[in-house]
């Protein structure tokens, strides 16, 4: 196995991280445990929760979510539900102690391709400008990112910390080909043609304080020529892509990206508002899908140079 020293800063650094992951995780399996298991209409959201996805996928992959939907109407939507939640609370419970982590991130990693596959429907329907496929792509690779420094957390050795440097890198370029494909998708008529109702179709339904801030944000996108901003955010996420998947200028692109997400947040996805229980953390995104990216992007900024030393 690769593997790479690391000091106990940055060791802290990352157990700080993985908790904060931990914290993330936990408050996304409250809104689904709250929304699944504790409303009147509990069961009929959960069923809904997998219903609304297999309508919107493409009709070859419609008979694999519409299976996943017959198995747990037949074993029981309350089953299956209970015990998304108990994994889910397990999880979380591994990042925040840190107990298993190797273990709980490959789990973790398991755990949300199946949610991505069957609540995020592979992240479709891909219309309309919409090129994020899914957030639950986000955590996986998070989780690949735990699995990486999971021996360094989990070492009980005071003095020798590790990295799975092959496994980092594994992260790294899984990242990398989901801001690509992100990036490809901007690029298209779809995006680049109707960039100003990225701001303005999220408006309704938003706080008053959101709603003023995303109209102002409208007009100064209209000011200054939605193609030009389209392009300019097009050309922001293959750089993105291109750092991460070369590994080079993480030092430049990684801080970067983290301010270029913020951005995305506070606009496009307007804080991860509308907020209620039923829309916000039952697919996994607790306030909006691009601030979980954050997460990858943190443990990037901590630990690349380690990556590359090892990898050298």
């Amino acid at each position: 196995m690769q593997s790479a020293q690391c000091d106990a800063v940055q060791r802290a650094a990352w157990s700080g991280l993985t908790r904060a992951f931990g914290v993330v995780w936990l408050a996304n399996a409250v809104f689904q445990a709250v929304a699944w298991l504790t409303t009147t209409n509990a069961q009929s959201n959960f069923i809904h929760a997998l219903a609304k996805p297999a309508s919107q996928v493409p009709a070859w992959i419609r008979p694999l979510l519409l299976a996943g939907l017959h198995v747990a109407q037949a074993v029981g939507p309350s089953l299956i539900a209970g015990i998304m939640v108990l994994v889910a609370v397990l999880l979380g419970l591994a990042l925040l102690s840190q107990k298993k982590l190797a273990l709980a991130a490959r789990a973790g990693i398991l755990y949300s391709a199946i949610c991505w596959v069957f609540f995020n429907g592979f992240g479709f329907p891909y219309s309309g400008g919409q090129t994020d496929p899914g957030v639950f792509v986000a955590y996986a690779i998070a989780f690949m990112f735990v699995l990486a420094v999971a021996p360094a957390l989990d070492s009980g050795d005071a003095t020798t910390y590790r990295i799975e440097a092959g496994m980092w890198d594994k992260a790294r370029i899984a990242f990398g080909l989901l801001w690509l494909f992100d990036a490809a998708l901007k690029w298209l008529p779809a995006f680049l043609l109707h960039f100003s109702s990225q701001i303005t179709s999220v408006i309704p339904g938003q706080p008053h304080w959101i709603a003023i801030w995303l109209g102002f944000i409208a007009e100064i996108v209209h000011g200054v020529g939605p193609i030009t901003v389209a392009v300019l955010v097009g050309l922001s996420e293959t750089a993105i892509a291109i750092a991460l998947l070369s590994g080079r200028w993480l030092r430049l692109m990684v801080p970067f990206a983290l301010v270029y997400s913020l951005s995305v947040w506070t606009t496009a996805e307007a804080f991860g508002g509308p907020y209620s229980s039923a829309g916000t953390g039952v697919r996994g995104n607790v306030l909006g899908n691009v601030l979980i990216y954050l997460i990858p992007l943190l443990f990037l900024w901590i630990g690349s140079s380690q990556a590359r030393t090892a990898r050298d």
